[in-house]
C-alpha cells in the first residue's frame, strides 16, 4: 500500500498516516461480505502485510513500524499511532476470511435486547440538594452580568462585521 497524496513527499499528517489501516480493514470486510472479491483483495493485503512487517525494525526497541512499506527491510524513521495501527491492521486483516461473516438473527445470532443496558432496571437515587440548590441573589446578578456581556460582544461583533 502507498499513500499517494503525501507519502512520496514525506509530508503526511497524523490522519493520513492511519489511512492504510482503515483501507486494510475496509478491504478485508469487502472480501468477507463479497467473497467474489477475495481473489483480488487477499493477495494485495498479504503483500502489504509482508512489506509492513518487514519495516517494523525501528525505534529504541527495534520493533517500531515505519510508514514507507515500498522500502522493505528499511525503517524510514516515521513512528506514531498511525504507523503502528496501519501495520497491525494490514497484518491482522490477512485473516479476514477465517473468521466468517457476522451472525444475524436468521443465521444463529443469539443477542437479546436489554433496555436497561445491563443494569437491574432500577433508577439510581441521586442527592439533588447540591445539584439543584436554590439560586441566590448573587447567582442571579452574576448570570445577568454574563448574559449582558455576551450580548454586547455579539452585537459588537455583528456591527464590526457589517461595517
Amino acid at each position: 500500500m502507498y499513500e499517494a497524496a503525501c507519502e512520496q513527499y514525506g509530508r503526511c499528517n497524523v490522519d493520513q498516516r492511519s489511512f492504510k489501516g482503515f483501507l486494510s480493514r475496509w478491504l478485508a470486510l469487502t472480501a468477507l461480505m463479497a467473497p467474489f472479491t477475495a481473489d483480488i483483495i487477499l493477495p494485495l493485503l498479504k503483500s502489504s502485510a509482508v512489506a509492513a512487517a518487514s519495516n517494523c525494525i525501528g525505534g529504541h526497541n527495534n520493533e517500531t513500524c515505519g510508514f514507507r512499506w515500498y522500502e522493505p527491510g528499511k525503517w524510514d524513521g516515521n513512528f506514531g499511532v498511525g504507523e503502528q495501527m496501519s501495520a497491525l491492521e494490514v497484518v491482522q486483516n490477512t485473516l479476514a476470511l477465517k473468521r466468517g461473516t457476522p451472525l444475524t438473527a436468521s443465521t444463529g445470532g443469539t443477542s437479546q435486547g436489554n433496555a436497561a443496558a445491563g443494569t437491574d432496571g432500577t433508577e439510581p437515587t441521586v442527592d439533588n440538594t447540591i445539584i439543584l440548590a436554590p439560586s441566590t441573589t448573587g447567582d442571579r446578578v452574576g448570570a445577568g452580568f454574563l448574559t449582558t456581556l455576551v450580548l454586547a460582544m455579539m452585537l459588537g461583533g455583528t456591527y464590526w462585521l457589517l461595517s
